[in-house]
């Protein structure tokens, strides 16, 4: 019931910010933020319980393969935060070294990392077992290494965003949305590094450690939801000023 609601929440508020922001799919400097906002979202809904009693046995007559919604959600996050990055780094550098930097430091890892992470998903049990909520899965070796290179590169990813917010929370015009972006960033952080733990030291794999990783990232995705919201929301409140004639 927790999980339902805090799963509710978080998609309550990713869906209001979209709603706020729904312009900004053809804004070019916007885009990317909105992007992150929506596969957070879609990678929340295909991880629900209510995806895996629904979604997940279809998928599984499809291919014969169980939780293969889990894979898909987990590649949106993947792209969510190269998301991140790409925004973060729009406000930091020009075309030409944004393009630059992303391709190099950002799209490859992530690109390279995609196809990894669906051979250890075939090898894992996480591919032959039924599960209501992949996180409260026991590991075998081969679930270990998925955890490890999915949450490894979204730290890295989140990592990379969190520097470039840093020198971006410097400028006192974008101090407060830069710093509840942090936050939201460190939320994700903080929910891979939880799984990481869990998944090298398997004793402490159970019930807490699945609502601990739950907590972090739908911290992580209605933070971002709500932040890039209010972004938004002031960025567009001069334009709704009545103008003043002399």
């Amino acid at each position: 019931m927790g999980l339902s609601v805090l799963i509710f929440i978080t998609l309550a508020s990713i869906g209001w910010s979209l709603w706020i922001r729904r312009v900004t799919w053809h804004c070019r400097w916007e885009v990317a933020a909105t992007l992150n906002i929506a596969l957070q979202g879609l990678a929340v809904a295909l991880m629900s319980p209510l995806a895996s009693q629904t979604l997940g046995v279809a998928l599984h007559r499809l291919t014969g393969e169980w939780n293969l919604q889990n894979y898909i959600g987990h590649d949106c996050y993947i792209v969510a935060a190269s998301a991140i990055v790409y925004n973060a780094l729009g406000r930091l550098e020009d075309d030409h070294e944004l393009q630059k930097s992303f391709k190099q430091y950002v799209e490859r890892p992530a690109t390279l990392c995609i196809p990894l992470l669906l051979a250890t998903f075939n090898l894992s049990r996480g591919s032959k077992v039924y599960a209501r909520d992949f996180f409260a899965l026991p590991t075998d070796f081969w679930l270990s290494i998925y955890w490890i290179l999915l949450c490894g590169i979204l730290i890295y990813l989140l990592g990379f965003g969190f520097r470039a917010l840093l020198v971006l929370r410097r400028d006192p015009r974008s101090t407060n949305i830069a710093s509840l972006y942090l936050v939201a960033c460190g939320s994700g952080i903080m929910a891979c590094a939880v799984r990481i733990i869990t998944a090298l030291i398997p004793s402490f794999q159970g019930r807490f450690d699945s609502a601990l990783v739950w907590f972090f990232a739908c911290a992580c995705g209605a933070g971002f939801a709500l932040t890039s919201a209010e972004s938004w929301r002031q960025k567009i409140k001069w334009f709704q000023q009545p103008t003043v004639r002399g």
